[in-house]
Formats: structure tokens, C-alpha cells, sequence
């Protein structure tokens, strides 16, 4: 219904903080509605911004989807009565130490000073004097620190959702700043970070089960690779373009963009990576020998990782004996070869650490799924059930939907308690 014209500062501080547009909202709207078995809503971006601007406020329905889509109370999206909600500050200086107090928030996790982000773009390059072009000698190196510590979070109990709304305003910096007048230097290396940066936008989108998402920031991220001439990186996100979720997956076309990429300009550790990403495509189309064939060029391509200098991009941290061995295990369960498979898995999991978190949860649902091929329902249930909660958790969607597809694959075995009981579960975290 209408209302008094009153922005609702909490409601677009709560969309900034996770990034996202206004369109972004409405479509999260949408999902959410469809997920939950609505109907179809009216909303899009134009009513989102009417919310935000105070010239309408939202129906009970939206109330409630909104409070799910951001996964706060009303209270902190200030869609409630006033007297319950408190006040809301008037003063635009507040929202914007609120915005950037949680940006530093998230840096400040990773040691690392947050950059002096806040208000609206235009208005962020004029405050701020390393935005406007006016770049010392160590503002680069500054923003690469900024990089790092936004990417030392992506494989950690942080969910991507969480990350995604500084990675995007750490992108906006580095493309302001690209806008101005740089030396040829600056402007290759701070492509290259933008490059760096855009692509782990894409993996967050990736990981938050938005391929369309991805796809964009991939295709931003391979645009300034080629400029910077970065060919190293390139030859990285190509390769991540050519990566959907498993129930996405057409393994056939990835393996021909994985033909496209220029592997010889890729690091050893790149390479492995990507051989390690065509196995799984060999494994999908049950062609036992590629995979194999392509997990030995992997193995080749990490004998020649320690000779990196740890300037090149991207820099991985995690690409080792170990993680390759869970590749390994993951393929050989794809495959079918489960007692391989597990003999693989089971210690590597015992290995991994926090900071591999979403490696863990990839692996778990592997290590799931050939209990369930080998007929041992109670034990693939409980392997399932360890690695829904912490995906749903994390809010790690891809994974949570490969544990929907085990449980209809455990479906057809017959009635069990426990498939009863992940069912059930999965039931929970759809509402």
C-alpha cells in the first residue's frame, strides 16, 4: 500500500551489502517463491527500488520473502512498524559507516585494511584520493593485498554470499580506477587484478548457483586478462568458464573449450588444475581411459608446481599431492570404482582443513555417492547428512543440490529410515 515518502535506508544497505542489484533482488524473490511451491509473484526491480525510495512498502507475502531472501529479521531490513523497528537514521554519513563497517568486517578476518569504500560510486572515486587517479607507488600493491585477503575466504566457512558484496566493490574500485590516466604499467597490472578479481566473482556467483552470473564475471574477467596480457591467467579462466555444476554439466562442451585453452601459457599448477577438470569431463561420459590419461598429465604438470615463483596469477594455494589425490578419488567415483575410490577419499578428507572447506563438501558428496552405487544406503545417508547441514550452511547450493539428486538415487532403492531422514532434512532447508 502507499505510504509516506521515507527511504528505507536498511533495506538498501542489506542488498549493497551482499552485492547485489536491485534486479538481483527481485529474481532472488522470484527463486525463493518457487523453491518454497508460491505462486508467482509481481514484483521486479522497478517495486524494489520503490521499496528502498519509501514510496511503497511491501505486502505481508514480500515481507515474509524478503526476510527469507536475506536471511535477517524485518527489523534489520526496516519493514516493520517504526515503533518496533526504531528509529531509522536520516543521516547518509550513517549508512555509510554502517556499509563500511561491514566491508571491514570481512577484510579485517583476512589482516588486511579494508579499502575506504562507501556512498555511491561517482561519489567514492571523489572522496577517496587513490580512487581518483592520483596513485602512489604503492597503491597497487595495496589493492593486490585486498585481493588476496578477499580470495583467502573463498575456500574457508565464509559463505560466498558473504564475500560477494566486497569482491564487487573491490571490483568497482579497480575498474574506476582503470578509467583514469595510467602509466602502461599501472594499467596492465591493475587489468590483471581486475582479471584476477572478476574471476573470483564468477566462482562465488558459480558457488551460489547462479551459472548466468558466473558466465558474466568470467567473460569481464577474460576481457582484461587479454588486455593486461596476462596470458597465464587467461589460460585459467577459460578454463573456469568451461566448468558448470554437476547437474548443469554437459561434459562433451566442456571438454571442447578445454581444446580453446592455451595450456601452454598456463602455470604448472594451472595445468594441473585444468587436466584435473577434463578428467571429471572423461568421467562423466563414463570414458574411463581419458580420465585416467588426463589425471597423469595432472600428476606431470604438479611435479613442475614447486618451481613457481608465486608471482604469477592465479595464485593457488591449495593445488598439492593431496588435492590431487581427492580429484582423483572424486573421478574414480564417478566412474563406479568405489572401493578405489574411498581408499583415496577417506584419508584426504581427514586432512583438510578448514581453509578447504568447500573442497571437503565436494569430496563428502563423492565419498557419498559410491556408498550409494555399491548398495549401502545407512552409510551413504549418513556421509550425505554430514555434508548437507555445512553446505546449507554455508549457503553452498550447488552441493546442496548434488545431495537432492543422491537422495532421489537412494530413492529407488526402496523404502529405508534413513533415506526417510534425509529427505526430511532436505525438506527443512527447502523452507
Amino acid at each position: 500500500m502507499d505510504c509516506e515518502q521515507k527511504p528505507n535506508r536498511r533495506l538498501r544497505l542489506q542488498r549493497r551489502l551482499h552485492g547485489w542489484s536491485q534486479e538481483d533482488v527481485a529474481a532472488g524473490l522470484h527463486r525463493t517463491a518457487e523453491r518454497l511451491g508460491e505462486s508467482e509473484l509481481g514484483v521486479d526491480a522497478t517495486m524494489v527500488s520503490r521499496w528502498e525510495r519509501g514510496t511503497r512498502r511491501p505486502r505481508p507475502r514480500y515481507v515474509r520473502l524478503l526476510c527469507q531472501l536475506f536471511e535477517v529479521p524485518a527489523e534489520q531490513l526496516g519493514i516493520v512498524d517504526d515503533e518496533l523497528a526504531g528509529p531509522v537514521p536520516e543521516d547518509d554519513d550513517v549508512e555509510r559507516r554502517d556499509f563500511i563497517q561491514g566491508l571491514a568486517g570481512l577484510l579485517a578476518a583476512a589482516a588486511v585494511p579494508a579499502a575506504p569504500l562507501g556512498g555511491e560510486p561517482r561519489e567514492r572515486v571523489e572522496r577517496t584520493p587513490w580512487l581518483s587517479g592520483r596513485i602512489g607507488a604503492d597503491t597497487v600493491d595495496h589493492l593486490e593485498g585486498i585481493t588476496i585477503a578477499l580470495q583467502s575466504l573463498g575456500p574457508t566457512q565464509v559463505s560466498s554470499r558473504a564475500v560477494l558484496g566486497p569482491v564487487i566493490g573491490h571490483l568497482e574500485a579497480l575498474r574506476q580506477l582503470l578509467a583514469g590516466s595510467l602509466s602502461s604499467s599501472q594499467r596492465a597490472r591493475l587489468c590483471s587484478l581486475t582479471a584476477d578479481t572478476a574471476g573470483f566473482a564468477g566462482w562465488l556467483r558459480w558457488n551460489m548457483d547462479d551459472p548466468d552470473g558466473a558466465a558474466r564475471y568470467f567473460v569481464v574477467a577474460l576481457d582484461a586478462a587479454r588486455e593486461s596480457g596476462d596470458k597465464a591467467l587467461a589460460a585459467y579462466l577459460g578454463g573456469s568458464a568451461a566448468c558448470q555444476p554437476p547437474y548443469r554439466e554437459t561434459p562433451r562442451r566442456r571438454l571442447q573449450q578445454l581444446e580453446a585453452v592455451a595450456w601452454t601459457d598456463a602455470t604448472p599448477s594451472s595445468r594441473a588444475w585444468l587436466a584435473a577438470k577434463e578428467a571429471d569431463a572423461h568421467a562423466l561420459l563414463g570414458d574411463e581411459a581419458g580420465c585416467l590419461r588426463a589425471l597423469d598429465r595432472a600428476e606431470r604438470a604438479l611435479e613442475d608446481a614447486p618451481g613457481e615463483d608465486g608471482s604469477r596469477r592465479p595464485r593457488f594455494s591449495a593445488i598439492d599431492a593431496t588435492w590431487l589425490q581427492g580429484e582423483r578419488g572424486a573421478s574414480l567415483a564417478r566412474l563406479g570404482r568405489g572401493d578405489e575410490a574411498r581408499a583415496m577419499l577417506l584419508p584426504v578428507l581427514e586432512r583438510l582443513g578448514a581453509e578447504c572447506e568447500r573442497d571437503r563438501l565436494w569430496l563428502g558428496a563423492a565419498l557419498a555417492s559410491t556408498y550409494a552405487r555399491d548398495g549401502e544406503p545407512e552409510e551413504a545417508c549418513r556421509v550425505a547428512g554430514e555434508v548437507l547441514e555445512r553446505a546449507s550452511r554455508m549457503q553452498l547450493d550447488p552441493v546442496v543440490r548434488v545431495v537432492e539428486g543422491l537422495y532421489r538415487q537412494l530413492g529407488a532403492l526402496g523404502p529405508r529410515p534413513a533415506v526417510g531422514e534425509l529427505g526430511e532434512r532436505l525438506r527443512l532447508i527447502a523452507t
